[in-house]
């Protein structure tokens, strides 16, 4: 009796967590060894914000997948690509005696697309996806600080994007 009473704890938190969708399968495609990340394309008159998203990608991908980047599409099992769509830098607060700003924004945003090359498969597609940082030039933080910061962010919601659907 006093195994089957030792029991019950264990079996509820197992029903519980299996209730709560947590699982033991790989967040990643197992089926998935490589990738190839094309140079973003952009629509954005900013010069090299590309290959700074690009850059970011590469090293997220890296850091947090078990994907291995490979330059060349014809050696990759999947192909990343996309295209920057916009960059904005809105003002977030301003002094309310001079009007000049304080803290602002800046926010990437992009399509992508991550298509297997070997059957032709499309496994993700995002329409639109963003990043965002702040930065406060009064106290010396620039936008390009922060265009790196959310190329960043950016790059991390595309490779969380790239994991298994729960």
């Amino acid at each position: 009796m006093n195994r089957a009473r030792a029991l019950i704890p264990v079996l509820t938190a197992v029903a519980l967590a299996a209730g709560c969708g947590y699982s033991t399968q790989p967040l990643h495609r197992t089926d998935v060894r490589t990738v190839a990340v094309s140079i973003f394309a952009s629509k954005e008159f900013r010069r090299e914000l590309e290959f700074e998203l690009t850059r970011q990608l590469v090293q997220t991908i890296e850091l947090r997948t078990p994907y291995k980047v490979v330059h060349d599409p014809r050696r990759a099992d999947t192909q990343l690509r996309g295209e920057i769509l916009d960059l904005r830098a809105p003002v977030v607060t301003e002094d309310p005696d001079t009007d000049v700003p304080q803290d602002s924004e800046i926010v990437i945003a992009c399509w992508f697309e991550w298509k297997d090359l070997r059957t032709g498969e499309i496994l993700k597609r995002s329409d639109r996806i963003s990043g965002t940082a702040t930065y406060a030039g009064a106290i010396g933080e620039t936008q390009d600080s922060a265009t790196v910061e959310a190329s960043k962010r950016l790059a991390e919601r595309i490779v969380e994007a790239m994991e298994k659907d729960w």
